[in-house]
């Protein structure tokens, strides 16, 4: 296992330094760009893209995602097969953490709770055989077991305490025991020829036999088998909305039938030609073309395709390497021909809350050259690296950190003195006693005893929360899955409302700042590319659209909001909430915010520095150059305090 270089955001195609990423956020915005080719006779669209990372170390193949990272298989396609590692890009930093050796190249991975599942092509076999199955930890990438197979293994599928897994060729279903690998039954053999599909729902195991042109349906109880004839050539298949959908690469269509009866249901749905991958995210089908490197979205509810194809990757004929990563109602696909991972979000309609309309942003440039130091270093902590949350109340400082650990720094001492072990956690918020944290992977927050570190209570929220701020009376939950904010009352500790900020079609944002200041509580909902403010009297919402997404830090005063475009957008935007103007500072992927010292500071990933913004020209002051990987900045105890990924707390002294 190695760790690879971060990754960082280069919109200007500018080499920082080797090995590193560059990412090109693409936004789905007020004019969309819509792409002028024409896609194998299809009118195309990048609506709906909103992340695309390319200049990856390789091709990628297979991908999962989880909230906090991606993980993706580098393969090369050839024969025999060749050692190819695993690799983790951690979402929040930019930066891939792992490298993985897994002893030849994966053709399949699936994201279960604490653990990645790889199925494993061996290295030096010609692809039909032997394969491994292994399991690794989801953050560290460490091995925790594994075990052989002797035909090719391609997908997985986690049912509760059964791990399905598909044998491709010769063609037989295995069921596994998702902790162990061991077998809890002898294989079910399948009809000869290929078999490409595997899904696991309304009560059944199902699978494409792709050369049979037909649909296996097998009861898990009994082992029996019962075949729908679909013809064709099928290859995707899911269960979503009470019903089968199966894809046919030779006919170009997406059909549905009954997984009880096993009768059809309405037509066909076409969706071009050679659709090859089909797979479900929140009320969405999402189906891959891998030779067109389009994605069509089909509605669950009505059946019917909505929108034009979603360009992922340039067109390329006979190259359809690609894979499919659910992640909330949005999925990554990774393309082999174009060497990027691509996220795309589903933009069903949905009706707008009323806006608050912004004027026309005004752009400026920051400052270039040598600045004065309006701050200095003052002390350094060493953390674990990687990704975090930064916390402060009840007297400390307190980082939550990618190995399941809270940190509670004493400020007098500039030291850790508690190690406290915490079910993973999205972000952190301490108050009158207690501890709260959120967790995106279960849609829940816990509340801990700051003194005993007990754990209280576990609520359940919306759907992936992110950001979470305290007040004496309500504890407010930014759910990136709604996108909403759940309000909970600490006395009962039960959600007491929930706040839509907009559409589905706004889900999932990797990040979602939460902020409360004076009488009202700001959000932020990056997939809108707006703010939204809410009125704690009523709950009622106001919404500022602005022409960035709002993708990291957030900094609010009474009439004053600050907020860091972050991984989508070099900017740090500056809104007057009385007359609703905006300007727009531009700065090198500004990722964490803080307001002290009559001034607000920018942690600048990009440029590995801090700077000071005069709070009332919004133009920069100073520069504090820090290195490392810096993320996030909060103020307390007279300092700020900033959390570098790259395993360092700094205590920033502000000049006076």
């Amino acid at each position: 296992m190695g760790t690879a270089a971060p990754v960082a955001h280069d919109h200007r195609r500018r080499r920082l330094r080797s090995a590193i990423i560059v990412v090109s956020v693409l936004v789905a915005v007020a004019g969309v760009i819509f792409l002028a080719t024409r896609d194998w006779g299809d009118k195309v669209t990048t609506r709906g893209v909103t992340t695309t990372l390319r200049g990856l170390p390789g091709h990628p193949g297979s991908v999962a995602a989880g909230t906090d990272a991606l993980w993706f298989a580098r393969v090369d396609g050839t024969r025999p097969v060749r050692k190819q590692p695993l690799l983790r890009l951690d979402l929040a930093s930019d930066k891939l953490t792992r490298t993985v050796d897994i002893g030849g190249q994966a053709a399949y991975l699936l994201h279960t709770g604490g653990t990645l599942l790889a199925s494993v092509a061996h290295e030096g076999s010609e692809g039909a055989g032997p394969s491994l199955i292994s399991a690794f930890d989801w953050r560290t990438g460490q091995l925790k077991t594994t075990r052989q197979e002797r035909g090719a293994v391609g997908p997985l599928v986690r049912d509760g305490d059964d791990l399905w897994a598909l044998q491709t060729r010769p063609g037989a279903l295995l069921r596994l025991d998702p902790r162990t690998l061991i077998h809890k039954a002898g294989p079910v053999e399948l009809p000869a020829g290929q078999s490409l599909g595997l899904e696991v729902g309304a009560g059944y195991v199902w699978v494409a036999a792709s050369d049979a042109g037909e649909v296996l349906r097998i009861d898990p109880a009994t082992r029996k088998i019962t075949s729908l004839r679909v013809g064709g050539y099928p290859v995707g298949i899911v269960i979503a909305g009470h019903t089968l959908w199966v894809a046919d690469r030779e006919r170009g269509t997406v059909a549905r039938f009954d997984p009880e009866t096993l009768r059809s249901i309405g037509d066909p749905v076409r969706v071009g030609r050679e659709p090859s991958l089909l797979v479900a995210s929140g009320d969405y089908l999402f189906v891959g073309r891998g030779g067109s490197g389009t994605v069509v979205r089909i509605a669950v509810r009505s059946g019917r395709k909505l929108g034009k194809p979603i360009r992922f990757a340039q067109q390329a004929a006979g190259a359809s390497g690609f894979s499919f990563a659910p992640s909330g109602t949005s999925i990554w696909v990774s393309s082999f021909a174009s060497s990027t991972l691509t996220r795309i979000s589903s933009t069903g309609s949905g009706a707008a809350a009323p806006a608050a309309t912004v004027s026309n942003a005004q752009r400026v440039q920051a400052a270039q050259g040598r600045l004065p130091r309006g701050a200095r270093i003052g002390h350094t902590i060493a953390v674990p690296k990687g990704a975090g949350s930064l916390a402060i109340g009840e007297g400390s400082v307190w980082s939550l950190n990618d190995d399941s650990k809270l940190l509670r720094i004493d400020p007098r001492k500039n030291e850790i003195v508690e190690r406290i072990p915490v079910k993973a956690g999205g972000d952190a918020a301490v108050a009158d006693g207690s501890i709260w944290l959120t967790h995106p992977d279960s849609r829940t927050v816990s509340r801990m005893d700051a003194t005993t570190y007990k754990l209280g209570a576990t609520i359940k929220v919306g759907l992936i929360p992110l950001g979470i701020a305290v007040t004496p009376t309500s504890v407010w939950v930014a759910n990136a899955g709604g996108p909403s904010v759940s309000r909970i009352d600490p006395a009962t500790n039960k959600v007491v409302a929930t706040i839509r900020l907009g559409p589905v079609s706004m889900c999932c944002s990797q990040h979602m700042s939460i902020v409360v200041a004076g009488h009202a509580v700001w959000v932020e909902a990056p997939q809108g590319n707006r703010l939204v403010r809410i009125d704690p009297a009523t709950n009622e919402t106001t919404i500022f659209q602005l022409g960035f997404s709002p993708c990291a830090g957030l900094v609010a005063h009474e009439n004053t909001v600050w907020v860091a475009g972050g991984a989508c957008g070099d900017v740090v935007g500056r809104l007057d909430v009385r007359t609703k103007r905006l300007v727009n500072l531009v700065e090198p992927h500004p990722i964490g915010l803080a307001s002290a010292c009559g001034a607000i500071w920018v942690a600048n990933l990009r440029s590995q520095n801090v700077d000071q913004l005069d709070s009332l020209t919004h133009q920069v002051v100073s520069r504090l150059p820090v290195g490392g990987i810096p993320i996030q900045l909060l103020f307390g105890f007279g300092s700020l305090w900033m959390h570098d990924a790259d395993g360092r707390i700094l205590r920033i002294e502000p000049a006076r």
